[in-house]
């Protein structure tokens, strides 16, 4: 269990180093833009990310389920994993151009798009990272990624220090994207044999996608029902609205690695604790689940008194409206953590189908807000919209099946398991459980 701890060490170090770098550099990067053409950014960049989610289709978790379950099938999981992906990778780039030109018919967007998506092309390089996941060594993963992170991040220093054009910034963008996931590759072959010699089975494909289509439709109307609101106001408000709405959305959601690291380390573990049929195994959800929950609460409680203060001194005046955006949006951190602790449940209990409805669930709800709420209250129904429709979908929708019923005790359990704010207690309680399992 050390190795879990470590494991999560390494996940926090990558995570709080690009957020040092990459939040001061962002600062900069969004002055130097304004909110026109942040905004311009930000909606093509939800086009691509909605759209992205397909390369992978959904199969991390099944992949890494995959290696640990059946690690002398490396290379045939990780050859399937690589060619569908590829393919899946063109599908996204083509589907976010068609998907612009029917929405906004605008050049700027079109040119942007162009070269933001890119690096869904080379997307599927960076499969071998879930080898160094499941074997819980994602620190030779952290330290690739953030040698490229912090060049490029300098290299987007001089580009605005010299006053370039904003097109170089975004070809830095997708230049990073690149270099990084075909570096992971190149690190991978000079210690492994190389999986692409091995000839794909089909039925291994098949299997994979069977498994990870519930995953990946879920997570299609999670992205949906995250962007949605966006695209929305971008094509609703404007640019410039939408440029105002994303600084407070990037800015609560700029922690949400915190519950993904932690719930990625547990999981291989957890997987582990399941086989074994452990007591460990109800234990370590609760606590996985009281940890997220009171992160949450603590960072939604801190964000209401230094909301106005941050953006005002960090964004200036032109994005100062942004800060009442940050106020509303935060509280629903508190839902996307129990529910990220909760998403690994639906895995190892067989449970994806279900988080199709989960997600549509909340799909349903944010649209409907979305489209009532934008044009009668602007960016601020926006945002009341994505808090709704989080509850909705990782809390209100647990009451409707019993089978997720366990899920829906955990996080009642969180608000009492553990006193307010008592984080020294939280982290002893994890310690211990570490060490009686070693």
């Amino acid at each position: 269990m050390k190795s879990i701890f470590f494991n999560s060490i390494w996940f926090f170090f990558d995570k709080v180093f690009k957020l040092i770098v990459g939040f001061a550099i962002s600062v900069m990067i969004v002055r130097y833009l304004g909110p026109k053409w942040f905004g311009k950014y930000n909606y093509v960049n939800s086009i691509i990310v909605l759209f992205g989610i397909f390369v992978s289709f959904g199969s991390e978790g099944i992949l890494v389920k995959f290696l640990v379950s059946e690690p002398d099938q490396k290379n045939e999981i990780l050859s399937a994993s690589f060619w569908f992906q590829t393919f899946f990778g063109i599908l996204s780039f083509l589907l976010s151009v068609l998907f612009l030109i029917f929405l906004r018919n605008d050049s700027d967007l079109f040119q942007l798009l162009l070269i933001l998506g890119i690096p869904l092309l080379f997307r599927s390089f960076s499969v071998v990272k879930y080898v160094y996941e499941s074997n819980l060594e994602i620190k030779k993963v952290v330290i690739i990624e953030n040698l490229i992170f912090f060049t490029f991040s300098f290299i987007r220093v001089i580009l605005i220090y010299f006053n370039s054009s904003f097109n170089w910034i975004f070809v830095s963008f997708a230049t990073e994207g690149i270099i990084s996931n075909i570096s992971l590759y190149l690190y991978y072959r000079l210690n492994h044999t190389s999986f692409l010699k091995v000839r794909p089975k089909l039925d291994r494909i098949k299997s994979i996608l069977k498994e990870s289509f519930p995953i990946l439709v879920s997570g299609f109307a999670i992205i949906v029902y995250m962007k949605v609101d966006q695209i929305m106001i971008g094509s609703m408000l404007g640019d410039k609205q939408l440029g105002i709405y994303s600084v407070g959305v990037r800015l609560s959601e700029f922690w949400y690695f915190i519950p993904i690291g932690i719930s990625s380390s547990f999981f291989p573990h957890l997987i582990a604790l399941k086989k074994e049929l452990s007591v460990q195994y109800k234990k370590r959800f609760a606590i996985l689940h009281s940890i997220v929950f009171w992160m949450a609460l603590l960072g939604a409680c801190i964000t209401q008194f230094a909301a106005d203060f941050v953006i005002l001194k960090i964004y200036g005046y032109d994005y100062f409206n942004s800060s009442l955006i940050l106020k509303i949006h935060i509280w629903a951190s508190l839902f996307v953590f129990l529910g990220v602790a909760g998403s690994n449940y639906y895995i190892l209990e067989n449970l994806q189908k279900l988080t199709i409805f989960k997600s549509f669930f909340g799909l349903l709800v944010n649209i409907i807000l979305n489209y009532f709420w934008i044009p009668e209250y602007g960016i601020v129904g926006a945002a009341c919209a994505t808090l709704i429709s989080q509850f909705c979908a990782n809390t209100l929708f647990l009451v409707f099946f019993r089978s997720l019923h366990p899920i829906l005790f955990l996080q009642f359990g969180s608000l009492f398991e553990i006193r307010f704010l008592n984080i020294k207690s939280i982290f002893r309680k994890q310690v211990s459980v570490y060490h009686s399992n070693d």
